[in-house]
């Protein structure tokens, strides 16, 4: 089994990969924030310029490293996008496979993932979320692995340093990774009062340095790379001081007026983000995914199931988030995290209906067919079809 599911993770990456990277130069013109990021990765590229002080240095890092490989045009801008976002699908797979144990319902999670439309966009620009996001899911995979897996102590050790490492990517790319590390932080909290899950036995020091002290160290290192490469000192007080400065940005920064979009609005959100390749969530995908996420809740307040408790904690504290944020404005392709944990949400509660029947189908068959047909209709305009074929399937007004 172990080799099937090696190579389903293979495949889900080079067939997703192949798909992201079809038309992913158009447009030709930047995308939403992709003029900030771009110029950071310039700066990165040549040593000089502006760096896009305003957040961590790694996403920016990883786009050079694409517009290195891929020439400085649209498609060396995106490539490190695609690639990621490939990489996030295999995640969702493993993660899911890891709550289950069911190869099935994991290809499920991660097809859903890939169908919900909000991947298929943050994939396809420049962007900082689709990086910080991959190493977020990457995180969870290895903190769930020393959960659910037959290990010993020395490789639970090993895949919760990992997990730290992971967070500390994704903080180096985005400082909303903290949220979802708080969370796992808790889930080894809960676990460790318990004494189950065998997170006691890994040791109180080795759970320290995991959870708190290689995120930080990990995250650090991605500004050594920024010190290094623009010929600044790598000190604590520089340290400090960039930080210090994101702090400010993004708490003093409006932001555009008209792509602000309170969280509270994003769950049922019916007309698309015409600034952001015409992003609007798969309704089937993502408003079924929230029903199934209050089943979720629902199972785990009746037996605390791992699997519906870490669902559900993942997405409140991904979306609650921006309750507390003290951030003047939020956009709607924010909820792209938590529209994952949806996805795998939603395979959880459909697992149960697998040997049913509706109208003689399976209820698996009938979601999948509908949310490859709303994808499919939205896909023209994400995609950036030129004309007749933007409008192929029907076009918003």
């Amino acid at each position: 089994m172990e080799n099937r599911v090696g190579f389903t993770g293979l495949a889900v990456f080079v067939l997703s990969l192949s798909f992201l990277l079809l038309g992913i130069e158009k447009p030709v013109y930047y995308v939403m924030d992709e003029v900030a990021y771009v110029t950071g990765a310039r700066a990165f590229l040549t040593g000089t310029g502006y760096s896009n002080p305003e957040h961590p240095p790694l996403a920016k890092i990883l786009i050079a490293g694409g517009m290195k490989l891929a020439g400085d045009n649209p498609f060396g801008w995106r490539l490190a996008g695609a690639v990621f976002g490939s990489l996030t699908l295999v995640a969702i797979f493993l993660w899911t496979y890891l709550l289950l144990d069911n190869y099935l319902l994991a290809l499920l999670a991660a097809f859903l993932a890939l169908l919900n439309n909000f991947l298929f966009v943050i994939a396809r620009v420049a962007m900082l979320d689709v990086f910080y996001v991959t190493f977020v899911m990457w995180g969870l995979v290895a903190f769930t692995a020393v959960l659910t897996l037959d290990l010993s102590f020395g490789r639970r050790r090993i895949l919760l340093l990992a997990t730290g490492v992971m967070f500390g990517l994704g903080g180096a790319c985005k400082w909303n990774t903290i949220v979802t590390l708080a969370a796992v932080a808790l889930v080894v909290v809960f676990f460790y009062l318990r004494d189950s899950r065998h997170v006691r036995q890994i040791g109180f020091a080795t759970l320290v340095v995991a959870v708190l002290l290689v995120p930080a160290v990990t995250y650090c290192l991605a500004f050594w790379i920024q010190c290094y490469r623009f010929h600044r000192p790598f000190t604590a007080a520089e340290l400090v001081s960039m930080n210090m400065f994101i702090w400010r940005f993004h708490v003093n920064c409006p932001g555009p007026p008209a792509l602000d979009s309170p969280w509270y609005r994003w769950i049922f959100r019916t007309s698309p983000e015409r600034g952001m390749s015409y992003l609007l969530g798969n309704f089937v995908v993502v408003w079924g995914g929230f029903l199934a996420l209050l089943i979720c809740v629902w199972r785990f307040c009746r037996s605390l199931a791992l699997p519906e408790g870490l669902v559900t904690l993942f997405y409140g504290v991904n979306l609650l988030q921006w309750v507390v944020i003290p951030q003047q404005r939020t956009m709607y392709y924010y909820y792209y995290p938590c529209t994952i944990f949806l996805c795998v949400a939603f395979a959880i509660v459909l697992g149960a209906t697998r040997e049913r029947r509706v109208l003689g189908m399976r209820p698996i068959v009938i979601i999948l067919v509908m949310a490859s047909v709303f994808f499919l209709y939205c896909y023209p305009r994400m995609a950036a079809l030129e004309a007749p074929y933007d409008c192929a399937l029907g076009c918003w007004n």
